[in-house]
């Protein structure tokens, strides 16, 4: 049976809670905007997508000017440079509002030059305020000009040949098979020199084990473990705040006056962190399952796990909170606390992409262990007993605490 008192401050920390909808829906709503806002800057796959225009410049307007400008239209350069053909004028005044990454100028002649094994000039002009799109042009632009001073030493003799193909005359087919057989001569020679290669290339095999590892998961579903415990946190410090709400209410001090009276007053609030950690858990995992098609007998694991973390994490917050001298002091500690712990315990980016510094500092916080423990699970999709330890030890972090809470709430409600 519950004790009067307990059900007493059971009722009246819910009832509290159901007045003020607007506290309860922004411990559910700020982790969800944040990790939506992390997504629109890294993608879906949580890999940056840098992306900006290129100006063309063809002053030739050729067969071979059009490859190479085609380049940049292929593959990932396609989703990282859009592509537009300016004029002389119109691209400085362009680059010099800014308004471009790259300024690409291809001069005439261009094609005849290279045929002619003669030197040409490609102008690149890079946006000074940024770094990642205009080196990428660069290095492009250096490597197909790399690429062609090969083809130049390889094949000179063919590239005359194929003038009138470049250029767009017509040729005869005659022509066309005497080029065939030319570059057929020099291909077999160079295979004489490249083969049988001096380096060799070994292919390895990945085990099971590490094609497990590999994430085959979206950006947000990586980050739904994240949002769980970024909730759990923010929750979790308002609800530790309600001590100091009560103290100044006079209700703990007239509670000094029973023997019993603080402890059935704690357990009326563990009781209510109980079931709010509940309803939290239970909104945001069928979430999970609408947003990410999350199978329903999982729930039955994240539903407990939540609320066993949110117990642990509302424990350890509420020892500082009951600690500190002040209302204030215990808010701003507490609230500078919470952020930290988001960053180191992998609720703000996945473990995986952390630095290894801050992922050995995260997994010692209670909820970095944690929410580590629930990805090997969840997102690594180890078998459940990887939960087992973590479970026993979270179970003893709150037993533990609750003994000390209880006391330090004692000494909380005799301090003035």
């Amino acid at each position: 049976m519950i004790n009067a008192l307990t059900r007493t401050v059971l009722k009246g920390t819910l009832s509290k809670l159901l007045k003020e909808k607007w506290q309860l829906a922004m411990w559910l709503v700020i982790p969800m905007m944040m990790a939506a806002l992390f997504s629109l800057m890294s993608g879906s796959d949580g890999n940056a997508k840098p992306s900006g225009i290129l100006l063309i410049t063809d002053n030739d307007d050729s067969f071979l000017s059009q490859m190479f400008v085609r380049t940049f239209s292929q593959g990932p350069l396609d989703d990282m440079f859009t592509l537009k053909k300016v004029k002389k004028d119109e691209g400085q005044t362009i680059m010099s509002a800014g308004d471009a990454s790259v300024w690409l100028t291809i001069e005439k002649g261009f094609t005849q030059n290279f045929v002619d094994n003669k030197p040409t000039t490609l102008r690149l002009v890079k946006n000074p305020s940024q770094n990642i799109l205009p080196k990428i042009a660069e290095t492009m632009v250096t490597a197909l000009a790399d690429s062609g001073h090969y083809i130049q030493l390889l094949f000179s003799k063919e590239l005359k040949q194929f003038d009138n193909l470049i250029t767009g005359k017509d040729i005869s087919d005659t022509q066309m098979a005497v080029m065939s057989v030319q570059i057929k001569h020099t291909v077999d020679l160079l295979e004489k020199q490249l083969f049988p290669p001096q380096i060799q290339a070994k292919k390895k095999v990945k085990t099971d084990e590490s094609k497990k590892t590999e994430s085959k998961h979206s950006f947000m579903y990586m980050m739904f473990p994240g949002i769980l415990f970024m909730s759990l946190l923010f929750s979790a410090q308002g609800m530790a705040q309600d001590f100091w709400k009560d103290k100044s209410q006079g209700i703990l001090s007239r509670l000094l006056s029973s023997p019993t009276g603080l402890k059935h007053y704690f357990t009326g609030k563990l009781l209510s962190a109980i079931i709010i950690f509940t309803l939290i858990a239970v909104l945001l995992s069928f979430l999970g399952v609408w947003m990410f098609n999350i199978n329903n007998q999982k729930l039955l694991i994240i539903i407990p796990w939540v609320v066993l973390s949110g117990i642990a994490i509302w424990s350890f917050l509420l020892f500082f909170t009951l600690k500190l001298p002040t209302k204030k002091s215990a808010n701003l500690v507490t609230e500078g606390m919470v952020f930290p712990l988001m960053m180191l315990g992998g609720s703000f980016f996945p473990f995986d992409s952390m630095p290894k510094a801050m992922v050995a500092i995260g997994e010692k916080l209670p909820n970095g262990y944690l929410l580590q423990s629930f990805n090997s699970w969840f997102i690594k999709e180890q078998a459940l007993w990887v939960l087992l330890t973590p479970a026993l030890m979270a179970l003893g972090f709150i037993l533990v605490f609750f003994f000390v809470n209880q006391k330090t709430t004692q000494q909380f409600a005799r301090n003035k």
